[in-house]
């Protein structure tokens, strides 16, 4: 048994309780969230001889102690606010407070350790905190624009439906693709001529002018078609000229950043092998690779394909209530990821027509199974695909440096010994007299459970007789 430190961050600082065991008194500091109180925080702690720390949260108001303490070579333990608020009201009583809060956190650590579940909650890895922002913030830019587009769509078709239909390519008398409002050209010239009244007024040169620096042939023939219905555009009141270019100019801006943050991205992983091993596969690109980097964080903290499917919202939890047991949908998930497997599933489909993901999808559509739910199961078999290929890159890395990142006292996987790895329990012969001893038809004993063998030794070895 330790000392404990627990640790409730707030969003100026945190609370620290010392929780000794010869002493009843339980000592209380408080710091601020700057780099010095920081750093006066990490030096307390290393005077504390054999301690644990545990903290309330992780990945929050928690980043500048996470981080302290990691760059110092601390090992600290992170539990859910809602477990240590049940413990608090459980041994602490009802009234809530900051240093109540971080004395739970303390005493939840040390009876934790009492049963030998403390492991569990070791910090071990780290999210790349610069990826994660860069590809967050791109979903909300995207988010945002899908917003300010749905808006404009709705302005437009209440100043002129003729204009309305003709960029939704609906417009019998306008031969143009669906959705041309998404284009910079449209969108620049709409920002610079929000009173469509007016276009009928300018010449072809001139409207190619406002939409933009380069004359693409594409933007000649949108002009061409345009005219067949311009001189029906009616003229525009200020508030919804207003209203038209604020929009256009907005969405504009927006998709400037999704390019700025896509060149970012693709430059700050240049030398991320995840990255590079995902954006190989035809159909997933930079966003989509580095957001599913950015969400799993490391491949060795699921042991098995079916734990990141579960996490990413594409695999089944076992539902037993009596004697009946059905498969349900998990409801807590990663959302992001859950996203990425499915825009890498459509992607995939479109561009590999020939693979076999793309022949199961069409089979399943074909057996009557809706398109989104036909995804959902190309993206839980990519989810396959992904764990192995990703597997593969921890095995060849930890190979090469000849295991020196296995750090002592870890569990399997917080030191990254995972159930595809040869070394681990999973894989070892099933025949060892340490696990047992074999029964009739291939059985092994363990404990009063038996468990089925995959192969017999002996019905191979009267194979090889035979023959």
């Amino acid at each position: 048994m330790r000392n404990v430190i627990g640790i409730d961050p707030d969003a100026k600082g945190f609370v620290c309780s010392l929780v000794k065991l010869e002493e009843s008194n339980v000592i209380r500091r408080r710091f601020t969230a700057t780099w010095k109180d920081v750093q006066s925080f990490i030096r307390w702690v290393k005077t504390v001889e054999d301690v644990i720390v545990a903290i309330e949260g992780s990945n929050g108001q928690s980043r500048p102690i996470e981080k302290g303490l990691r760059e110092a070579g601390v090992v600290f333990y992170s539990f859910k606010p809602a477990d240590t608020d049940r413990f608090r009201k459980a041994v602490l009583g009802q009234n809530k407070n900051n240093d109540k809060d971080a004395e739970s956190v303390a005493r939840c650590a040390m009876a934790l350790e009492m049963q030998g579940k403390l492991e569990r909650y070791r910090r071990v890895w780290f999210p790349d905190a610069e990826l994660q922002l860069l590809t967050r913030s791109y979903e909300r830019i995207s988010q945002e624009t899908t917003a300010e587009m749905n808006r404009l769509w709705k302005t437009l078709r209440l100043a002129s439906p003729d204009l309305y239909l003709a960029l939704g390519g609906n417009n019998p008398e306008v031969e143009l693709e669906e959705n041309v409002l998404k284009t910079k050209g449209i969108l620049a010239l709409l920002a610079a001529k929000p009173d469509i009244g007016e276009w009928k007024k300018l010449s072809d040169e001139e409207l190619l002018a406002a939409m933009g620096t380069r004359t693409f042939p594409a933007r000649r023939t949108i002009i061409q078609e345009l005219r067949k219905v311009i001189s029906r555009f009616p003229s525009m009141t200020a508030p919804m000229a207003m209203m038209i270019g604020s929009g256009a100019e907005q969405i504009g801006l927006f998709k400037r950043k999704e390019v700025e943050i896509t060149k970012l991205l693709e430059e700050i992983t240049q030398g991320n092998a995840a990255v590079q091993a995902l954006r190989s596969m035809r159909g997933i690109g930079t966003i989509t690779s580095t957001t599913m980097v950015a969400e799993i964080i490391d491949i060795r903290r699921f042991a098995r394909e079916d734990s990141l499917a579960c996490y990413s919202g594409l695999g089944l939890l076992e539902h037993s209530t009596g004697d009946t047991t059905r498969m349900i949908h998990t409801e807590m998930f990663n959302h992001r990821l859950k996203d990425a497997f499915m825009t890498a599933a459509r992607n995939y489909v479109h561009f590999n027509p020939d693979s076999h993901l793309a022949g199961y999808y069409r089979n399943l559509v074909k057996k009557g199974m809706s398109p989104l739910e036909a995804y959902k199961r190309v993206a839980r078999a990519l989810v396959r695909v992904i764990y192995k290929k990703l597997t593969s890159l921890v095995e060849s890395s930890t190979h090469t440096s000849g295991g020196e990142d296995r750090r002592e006292g870890e569990s399997d996987m917080a030191s990254g010994v995972t159930r595809s790895d040869l070394s681990h329990e999973s894989d070892m012969p099933l025949s060892s007299p340490a696990q047992g001893s074999t029964g009739e038809g291939g059985r092994i004993k363990r404990g009063g459970v038996k468990t089925k063998r995959r192969g017999s030794v002996n019905k191979r070895r009267a194979v090889k007789k035979i023959a």
